[in-house]
């Protein structure tokens, strides 16, 4: 290993083989000259080091050869009491570490709540830990989620945290409370909360097809003739190269403090209008919607993410439009998002990152 004083500083960046997490680390590689810190979960840092290949193939394709000595990996597993590591290697790990970013986490709706505390309170605990033995640390950045805001109408402003909301799940729940972890800290932080997630705006790439994807999916099949739920409700949904961006200003850029929502606030689509879009791009019947209850077997195989369909609130971007945040409306981008879906088969068969802009350049 090569000793920190003899590397420039680097951004320990957590969660980089996820998806936000890849897309940062994209632009950490080409678009800024800094040095990366990868924790990836593995049996020993050579496993680690692999899995990092083939995340950066994935990226960069042909490319990844030239800017591989700009990041490297170890073995962690943030689940484990200071990585499963001893002190004084997590010193020496992070001896030239100046900025933190907290990208991993489980986004899963329906963990149990010790499970969910697990991953995402206690892993974050872990990383504060190891950040706070950083001897130049600059900052921490900590990628939460807008739906800390629970079911609630109104609108949900970056300041507030916790005021007695209702989650709608674990993972709401277990971010809120890991925000609150972040702020006990005594370390110099940010948080970015981003809504959904979906792919990128002038490619449509995304690794990961969940959330508003398998609605969209089966309704492109003809498999929801009903949909149980509120025309009206809203679903927030924001690209990830707005929020990837907003990610980096914060990583590389002048330190900031305080929270920032990365979302589509009042541009958020209705569930009315996704449909219209799912009707107009796939050419299908259009669904009804109907009362919850009135279909119990679509609700049991999707009630995870019914929920996300009938929102009443929206998120302000007040602080978020001072970080570049500024989401196109989904209208803009639903075709490039679907022509991407269903040219990956809905995930079964991933195209990679740099692929996917060569289409786009080709088109």
């Amino acid at each position: 290993m090569t000793p920190a004083s003899a590397r420039e500083r680097e951004i320990l960046l957590t969660g980089a083989t996820g998806f936000l997490g890849m897309e940062l680390l994209h632009r950490l590689l080409t678009r800024t000259d800094r040095t990366v810190l990868a924790p990836v979960r593995a049996a020993d840092d050579a496993a680690a080091e692999g899995r990092l290949d083939t995340v950066l193939a994935t990226l960069l394709g042909p490319d990844a050869g030239a800017l591989r000595h700009r990041v490297r990996a170890v073995a962690a597993d943030l689940e484990q009491p200071g990585l499963g590591r001893s002190e004084a290697q997590r010193r020496a790990l992070v001896a030239g570490v100046d900025t933190v970013v907290h990208c991993a986490a489980s986004v899963a709706f329906t963990l149990p709540l010790p499970d969910a505390r697990r991953s995402n309170v206690d892993g974050t605990r872990t990383v504060l830990e190891l950040a706070a033995l950083a001897p130049d640390l600059d900052r921490v950045v900590h990628v939460s989620t807008a739906y800390v805001a629970g079911d609630r109408p109104g609108v949900a402003h970056e300041h507030e945290g916790d005021v007695g909301q209702t989650s709608r799940n674990t993972y709401e729940r277990t971010k809120l409370e890991a925000e609150a972890v972040v702020a006990a800290s005594g370390l110099p932080h940010c948080v970015l909360r981003p809504s959904i997630v979906v792919g990128d705006a002038h490619t449509g790439w995304t690794p990961a097809f969940n959330v508003i994807y398998w609605p969209l999916q089966a309704l492109s099949r003809g498999l929801l003739p009903v949909i149980p739920g509120d025309p009206g409700g809203r679903a927030d949904v924001v690209t990830v190269d707005v929020v990837a961006d907003a990610l980096l200003r914060l990583a590389c850029q002048e330190r900031r403090t305080g929270t920032f929502h990365a979302a589509a606030g009042e541009l958020a689509p209705t569930a009315q209008d996704l449909v219209d879009l799912a009707v107009g791009h796939f050419g299908i019947e259009p669904p009804r919607f109907v009362a919850i209850g009135e279909a119990p077997d679509i609700e049991r195989y999707a009630g995870a993410f019914l929920p996300y369909f009938r929102v009443r609130g929206s998120f302000d971007l007040s602080r978020g439009r001072t970080i570049g945040v500024a989401p196109r409306p989904v209208p803009e981008v639903f075709d490039t998002l679907m022509r991407h879906a269903v040219r990956a088969r809905w995930g079964r068969t991933p195209v990679a990152r740099w692929e996917a802009q060569e289409l786009r350049a080709a088109a």
